[in-house]
């Protein structure tokens, strides 16, 4: 996917389906919306196409956040924003590997997300040469590299430091974030989402 200039002014491309009408959204989606809003800061230009099909629309956004950021969570959220990062990445989706990046950039101290990360960690996660801080994290990325090229065909070595390192409980919790990223950057590529005009310049770093 790429994006358009016209002289000095930076466009952004057109969905090649028209974005629904949030007005049209059903009152007991609105909510979530609302929440996603300012979560993100703005409004995804996906979000603006799931609402074509709100049945869909919701049971995603609600798998989202249950996997994301639950409170029943067991993995440690900035971890799992590092790890889709990641995953996005290895995947190929340059739509999500975007929005990562913009999110784990942002300071913690605004009101949407924002992890504080400074652009040589960011780089480092996209380039393979992030350093973990323990034997865990170290893991955790093996396994989401791994899983996200070839599910059926991780290495014995994987599953034993898993054990060693993850409950039961975190390792269904990872393997259900590399299961969402894969479906979601699926989807998004797919419908081709155009990148939304204020991440543009974050979009030319990500590297694919």
């Amino acid at each position: 996917m790429t994006q358009l200039s016209c002289g000095q002014d930076v466009v952004e491309n057109e969905p090649f389906i028209p974005y629904a009408d949030p007005n049209k959204l059903p009152v007991e989606l609105k909510e979530k919306l609302d929440a996603y809003h300012g979560r993100m800061g703005f409004l995804p230009n996906a979000l603006k196409l799931y609402m074509h099909r709100p049945e869909i629309a919701g049971v995603l956004w609600t798998l989202n956040d249950t996997i994301m950021r639950d409170a029943s969570s067991v993995l440690d959220q900035q971890l799992k924003r590092k790890l889709a990062l990641v995953s996005s990445k290895v995947n190929g989706c340059r739509y999500c590997t975007t929005h990562h990046c913009t999110i784990v950039k942002r300071p913690t101290d605004r009101l949407d997300e924002g992890w504080g990360l400074e652009q040589e960690e960011v780089d480092a996660l996209l380039n393979n040469q992030y350093q973990a801080r323990d034997e865990k994290e170290s893991i955790c990325f093996d396994f989401v590299v791994a899983a996200s090229m070839e599910p059926d065909n991780i290495e014995d070595a994987i599953y034993t430091r898993l054990k060693q390192h993850l409950t039961p409980e975190e390792i269904v919790e990872l393997a259900s974030l590399v299961g969402f990223w894969k479906m979601y950057n699926t989807i998004h590529d797919s419908l081709r989402v155009p990148i939304e005009i204020a991440l543009l310049e974050e979009s030319r770093h990500v590297g694919l």
